[in-house]
Formats: structure tokens, sequence, C-alpha cells
């Protein structure tokens, strides 16, 4: 899986940037799973249109975002572009 290192939060984060090591903010209808490092289920659930929800466990978290195209996530509240680990509009990669 290809993976993000968790980098040190910056000073000035941005006035909207989610809470938690990741977060995930549909733009329609999508659906989303985290595990944690033991492979214990962390977050499976459909997001509602613009509803942003917050993750945190212990590292590496393995995410798999279902609508890819219909989700913004975000790593320790900087915007990542799912978009290199996106497969037919699924995307999977591990936070570590």
């Amino acid at each position: 899986l290809p993976s993000v290192e968790a980098s040190a939060p910056s000073s000035a984060p941005a006035a909207d940037a989610p809470s938690g090591v990741l977060a995930f903010k549909a733009r329609s209808e999508s659906w989303i799973q985290v595990r944690d490092a033991a492979g214990a289920l962390v977050l499976q659930r459909n997001l509602a249109p613009n509803e942003l929800v917050s993750v945190s466990g212990v590292l590496p978290l393995a995410v798999v975002i279902g609508r890819a195209d219909a989700t913004e996530v975000f790593v320790r509240g900087k915007p990542y572009d799912i978009g290199p680990v996106s497969r037919e509009n699924v995307a999977r990669f591990e936070v570590k």
C-alpha cells in the first residue's frame, strides 16, 4: 500500500482544518473504512454529503475510500491528494 508520513503540524493550520490524525470530508455520498495497526476496525461507515469525520488510532492506519472522487482527505490537518492512490474510484493507502 502507498503510505503517507504523518508530519508535524504546521504552526499555522488552515482555519477550517479538521482535528485528528486523519479526517474525511464528503462532497457527496461516500464510504470509508479505517483499520489501526492491529487490524482493528476504527471506522467503517457511509458519509453523507458535506459530512466531516475525524479519526485517530494506533499508527499505521490502513484506509479504504469508496467514491474517492467525492471525498477530501486531511492528514494532520493538511489536504492529502488521493488521486495517485485511487484505482477505479477506490483509494487505498496507509498513514504512518
